[in-house]
């Protein structure tokens, strides 16, 4: 008995009917793959209307702010940056309006901090402002942009007036845009910088003004914050300084200290970079952890140690260490640790010990070279049964003396040296009366 398999069932007549499995999946492949086309096509559609929308938005916004500038009074439209929102109702985007203006010659095309030191200020004869509107999701869309010229009225300037281009930077060289830039002198004034990273301040009266930035977070390649410069100002001539700015770097250093041993009040930490002025910056502060901040952000980073005379660096002895790079990057942070030394200190009246006595033990840097006269004092210290107490300080030689009130008012200054490769914890005696 054989048993057939037919795929499809026979309709009246012989004729087969209905679908095969088969079929039916390539009849819904085909359906899905002409409904993506199609949702794809549509989508397409729904964009580029967005996108239209958008511009049209934005170009009416351009036209709008540049009829405003227009028909304002010339000194009203001051040089630098504004920036400026607007709620579309419609979309529910907001615009964002970026008013540019800046003193140009006729025939410039370029930045006003585009210019050399010196140079005549005599054909800067226009403010050329510049509008730019963008809004979120652009997705690669240019931004809408207008430009227009304003002339200022006959005689407002003084051909024997001189003027001021400050450039700004970040640590890569490249322009830092939206920075306010403070000139204070005979007379006061603020700009935001432009994108291309300039504020020019026009028609000062010559004499000298200082240039301050003092954005919060910020801080120049020697760590200043705020950062000034004074600048003097010729007749008819445009004088140009330039300030590299960046989001400062923080390093958080934790000093270890070595076990049983008290740590003086004060001790500064110091941070090494080749570009710095002098090699090293110290920050003074307490506490055992601390946040040194503010750092230019170098990309050749930092080193930090314990203590700010010369000897205190590691590095000067040989075969010490400063120990490693840490990176510093804008706005970020790194972990280190800074390493203090130690001296038993025994306290002695004649050949008796002093003990338990809450002595205070004073350190003073011998010879102290690239520091202040550095005097550190244990807080609140309590000699043992022998009369000894350990000190934690940083690198360095130090002598040192005993003070309380219950002691006489001699004393002795014994003086050790604290070397990064020794691992002998030296013994001061300090002889009181």
């Amino acid at each position: 008995m054989r048993i057939g398999v037919r795929s499809r069932p026979v309709g009246p007549g012989g004729t087969e009917a209905g679908f095969t499995i088969v079929e039916l999946v390539v009849a819904v492949t085909l359906f899905a793959l002409m409904f993506s086309a199609l949702s794809l096509g549509m989508g397409g559609v729904l964009r580029t209307g967005r996108t239209n929308r958008s511009r049209s938005v934005a170009a009416y916004l351009a036209a709008k702010q540049i009829d405003t500038v227009r028909g304002l009074d010339f000194d009203q439209v001051p040089p630098g940056q504004t920036t400026l929102s607007y709620d579309d109702p419609g979309s529910g985007s907001t615009y964002t309006v970026t008013r540019e203006t800046a003193w140009v010659s006729p025939s410039s095309t370029s930045s006003s901090c585009n210019v050399t030191s010196g140079a005549s200020g005599s054909s800067l004869a226009y403010k050329r402002v510049t509008v730019r509107v963008t809004w979120p999701n652009m997705a690669g869309t240019a931004p809408v942009s207008s430009q227009t010229l304003l002339t200022p009225p006959t005689g407002s300037y003084s051909a024997y007036d001189g003027h001021v281009a400050v450039q700004l930077y970040d640590r890569n060289g490249a322009p830092l845009a939206g920075q306010t830039v403070t000139l204070g002198g005979a007379a006061t004034a603020s700009q935001v910088t432009t994108d291309d990273g300039c504020a020019f301040f026009g028609f000062l009266d010559p004499g000298t003004y200082t240039v301050t930035l003092s954005t919060t977070g910020y801080v120049d390649r020697q760590l200043n914050q705020p950062s000034t410069q004074t600048v003097t100002v010729v007749a008819a001539q445009i004088t140009k300084i330039q300030f590299d700015y960046d989001l400062a770097a923080t390093l958080v250093v934790t000093v270890t200290v070595p076990t049983g041993a008290v740590v003086p009040d004060g001790i500064p930490l110091t941070v090494a970079n080749s570009n710095l002025t002098l090699g090293t910056k110290a920050f003074a502060g307490s506490g055992l952890v601390r946040n040194v901040t503010p750092l230019f952000p170098y990309a050749s980073g930092y080193q930090v140690w314990a203590g700010d005379c010369t000897d205190a660096d590691p590095g000067t002895y040989a075969g010490g260490s400063r120990g490693p790079v840490l990176p510093s990057d804008p706005g970020g942070s790194a972990s280190s640790g800074a390493a203090l030394d130690a001296v038993d200190v025994l306290v002695l009246k004649g050949t008796v010990p002093v003990a338990n006595s809450g002595a205070t033990i004073v350190a003073e840097h011998v010879n102290a070279v690239g520091c202040g006269a550095e005097t550190l004092t244990s807080a609140a210290a309590v000699t043992d049964a022998a009369g000894k107490l350990r000190l934690a300080l940083p690198y360095g030689v130090w002598r040192l003396k005993a003070t309380n009130r219950t002691l006489l008012t001699g004393y002795s200054w014994p003086t050790v040296t604290l070397d990064p490769l020794s691992t002998v914890i030296p013994l001061a005696t300090v002889r009181v009366s």
